[in-house]
């Protein structure tokens, strides 16, 4: 059972002194995901993910550019998943990520954007508990400063700290939620898009809101054909990876969450220096 979103505790806090009006719900949030078709079975799963979201105002977009042919692929996904509000749309051939998000942007319905990458895992309050650390700060945008990192293939999770990267960009660029008149253009690149957006709001002064200690919101994956490689992924759970007291503090709320994921994650080692932690 999922358990009801309650006030949050203020551990999260706005970076402008800009002046912002208050956000009032229920509000509405686009989940943009860009897929392609070697990524299906991963991207039923993040699909699986949005459709059991607590909050209820959401629709997911899916942005492709390989053709006709997966636009009925997609079809059939969606058909497995009936009356939930999920559109599609196919770009020409050759887009770069960067374009393809821009363009997600611009199909998008809502007043609130939300980066939803198709191999990645969400927990059911992932919409519910970031809208609303925006709506207390009055923020423009909300991002994660924690997250799940999960070597799938064998099985070992990480939970990764990135408040200790310098100030202001210390949080997970990739767990974007917010204002879509506020967001700047992605850049023309096939990777690393998410950094020069990023860098982008910051300068235009937009502001910010942190969520500390939420990392099993969001589960970032690596899977093997991510677009970075392997040691990048290494080096991130290296460098930013909680340990001992600062991980067996967290194990309670570990059991609750993960359980709440379905698809289950499945067998999970957390590996510590002290011991690891086991959740199954």
């Amino acid at each position: 059972m999922i358990m009801a979103c309650q006030p949050l505790p203020n551990v999260w806090r706005g970076d402008s002194h800009r002046e912002c009006t208050m956000i009032r719900a229920p509000m509405s949030i686009t989940c943009l995901t860009i897929t392609q078709p070697t990524r299906l079975a991963m991207l039923r799963r993040a699909v699986a993910d949005f459709c059991r979201q607590e909050y209820s105002q959401r629709e997911l977009l899916i942005v492709h550019d390989a053709g006709s042919e997966f636009d009925t692929v997609l079809d059939d996904l969606i058909a497995d998943f009936p009356g939930q509000p999920i559109r599609t749309h196919a770009a020409p051939a050759g887009t770069s990520l960067g374009e393809l998000r821009n363009l997600s942007v611009e199909l998008a319905g809502s007043e609130f954007l939300c980066q939803w990458d198709d191999d990645d895992r969400y927990h059911p309050l992932r919409l519910s508990m970031q809208l609303q650390a925006l709506q207390t700060e009055a923020a423009d945008f909300c991002f994660l400063s924690d997250q799940l990192h999960w070597f799938a293939a064998r099985g070992e999770m990480y939970w990764t700290d990135w408040n200790i990267e310098p100030y202001p960009l210390n949080f997970v660029q990739g767990t974007l939620l917010g204002r879509r008149d506020c967001l700047p253009r992605y850049p023309d690149l096939l990777r690393g898009e998410d950094t020069g957006l990023c860098l982008d709001i910051l300068r235009a002064g937009r502001r910010i809101a942190r969520m500390r200690e939420f990392a099993w919101l969001y589960v970032y994956v690596f899977h093997g054909g991510n677009a970075w490689s392997a040691a990048h992924h290494q080096a991130i759970t290296a460098h930013k990876s909680l340990h001992g007291a600062h991980l067996l503090a967290r194990k309670r709320v570990l059991e609750t969450r993960l359980r709440e994921y379905a698809p289950p994650l499945g067998h999970i080692v957390m590996p510590s220096r002290t011991g690891d932690l086991i959740f199954d």
